[in-house]
């Protein structure tokens, strides 16, 4: 069975599209970063091995961002898990010298549209180590609200105060609470 590549999704300056071989120098470099590292759940890789692996093992939901006109890769988005076609979780990173530049704004929008108009999904989520304040901030830009906190969490298969945000395909919060 042929498996499946994420689309090539494009911005004003950005190319999404699937994660290749020629990527894993630079995803070497940003899962090697500990300013990178220090937000993330779980524990990412650090090896080439384990990097070759992620890319041959191809998702339709997965995308390396590059800069339009060079080519140059900045990150990755992605979402990361489907549940019942309706919701999805939503993930990124990117290389530290791309921070500040509205990259990640963009990419991340560019993935919403995907899901929400193409894939059709009807609310999008995605949990934070409450210590990184870029992503919270990039996420309220992008619409989404703040759901909850979840102190002392499983984010990933380590211990962190999590952020849980959330956005419907409206835009509209919908965030019940207790």
């Amino acid at each position: 069975m042929r498996k499946t590549e994420a689309p090539k999704l494009e911005t004003q300056r950005l190319v999404l599209r699937r994660l290749t071989e020629a990527d894993i120098p630079f995803m070497h470099r940003m899962f090697d970063d500990d300013a990178v590292r220090k937000h993330l759940g779980g524990r990412p890789p650090r090896d080439e091995h384990s990097m070759l692996k992620m890319v041959r093992r191809r998702h339709d939901k997965k995308w390396a961002v590059t800069l339009r006109d060079t080519g140059e890769y900045l990150g990755e988005v992605h979402i990361g898990k489907v549940v019942e076609n309706t919701i999805g979780e939503i993930g990124y990173l990117f290389l530290r010298e791309h921070w500040g530049k509205g990259y990640a704004r963009e990419a991340v929008a560019a993935m919403m549209g995907h899901a929400f108009e193409t894939l059709k999904l009807k609310r999008l989520w995605a949990t934070v180590d409450d210590g990184n304040e870029r992503s919270k901030k990039l996420l309220e830009k992008s619409e989404f609200k703040r759901a909850a906190l979840l102190p002392e969490s499983d984010f990933g298969g380590r211990v962190a105060d999590v952020v849980y945000y959330t956005r419907a395909a409206d835009g509209k919060k919908q965030v019940r609470t207790p």
